[in-house]
């Protein structure tokens, strides 16, 4: 039952990520046929512009999510929030473009964002919510670093679709039709996932609420009058994680591609050694901070990343492939026990009751 509960509740975190790789590797197409040639380079932005309103609207989906989490159960808005997901995602593949319908085809392309963002940003503390009250009191950090482990998982798969369609496609035939296979290749694991979380029961915890008469009809106003202090800790500790990451993997891999002419496969290459050997180290966090405690792995991991920042830009400046994987895993390796410790703490930081609202 255990095992069925932490597949079900990370595979919603595959399928978020992959998407997320699929839109940015796939930009230049996407700008190439949303929006009118006038300008190539507003094309591309205005791509952009799309991708980034999607994280833009996460918070708010978040909030509804979480809201609808605590109030009406983790297992109905896993399975609204996987649903939701597999329907923008797929639907990405199948969108007529600019000079089909014309504007209309831009409009289409920003709902799928916003739909599949909104749902987003209920999905990664939904999943995390549900996998850790299943899990035994002294395992927690393991079943978190599976759910964690998701999100790289999508990422891998993503980048592994996007690489086996440029290489065996010419530029003329991924521009016509092969940047949407990939998304339509999501549909089996859109069906897994939603036969998973159909057939699965609700978390021990929400039930023992429901039986109690303890749920909270108010979660959002009951977050911030008994859970401020936690919120802030989790705001703060998140968005140290999130600069660490996009400063220390982001950053240097942008930089490579604009400052050393590393070619776009070669960067691409380095995200998926950075993702496995995350995913890897989410696997293997899990026991070392059910042993060691969330606050010693996270002060230690954190200060690595800080330790190694300006080592790691001074050779960035010679290195080859290789170096430069090695220096990124290098990174991936910290950020990996923060992601597990980011999110074990949304989960256990927060009362029962107020769980999926103040996660999000």
């Amino acid at each position: 039952m255990r095992k069925q509960a932490l597949f079900a509740g990370t595979i919603g975190n595959i399928m978020e990520w992959y998407d997320f790789v699929l839109y940015g590797y796939f930009a230049a197409q996407i700008a190439a046929l949303f929006f009118p040639k006038t300008n190539s380079l507003a094309a591309l932005l205005s791509t952009f512009a799309v991708f980034a309103v999607g994280f833009l609207i996460r918070p708010l989906g978040g909030i509804v999510f979480g809201r609808f989490t605590d109030r009406v159960g983790r297992r109905k808005s896993l399975i609204a929030s996987v649903g939701i997901i597999s329907v923008a995602t797929i639907a990405m593949g199948v969108l007529p473009t600019y000079s089909t319908i014309g504007l209309a085809a831009p409009a289409l392309l920003l709902l799928c964002r916003l739909v599949q963002g909104f749902a987003a940003g209920g999905e990664y503390t939904g999943a995390l919510t549900y996998v850790v009250e299943h899990a035994p009191v002294n395992k927690r950090a393991r079943y978190s670093g599976v759910a964690v482990a998701g999100s790289y998982a999508g990422f891998v798969l993503g980048s592994l679709m996007c690489i086996l369609m440029t290489s065996t496609t010419t530029s003329a035939q991924l521009l016509t039709w092969g940047w949407r296979v990939p998304f339509l290749a999501a549909a089996p694991l859109a069906l897994i996932g939603l036969y998973l979380r159909l057939r699965m029961d609700d978390s021990p915890v929400f039930a023992a609420l429901q039986r109690s008469g303890h749920v909270e009809p108010a979660p959002l106003r009951q977050a911030f009058k008994i859970a401020k202090k936690p919120m802030l800790v989790m705001v703060g500790w998140s968005t140290a994680c999130s600069v660490a990451y996009f400063l220390s993997v982001t950053f240097l891999i942008s930089y490579l591609t604009t400052t050393r002419h590393f070619t776009p496969t070669q960067s691409l290459t380095i995200g998926v050694v950075t993702s496995v050997v995350a995913l890897v180290v989410n696997l293997l966090a899990g026991p070392v901070i059910d042993k060691l405690g969330m606050k010693r792995v996270a002060v230690t991991s954190i200060s690595i990343v800080a330790i190694w920042a300006i080592p790691a830009f001074l050779l960035f400046q010679r290195v080859d492939l290789l170096g430069a994987c090695f220096i990124v895993a290098v990174f991936a390796v910290c950020l990996g026990f923060n992601a597990v410790v980011t999110g074990l703490s949304a989960v256990q930081l927060f009362p029962s009751q107020v769980r999926g609202t103040a996660g999000a």
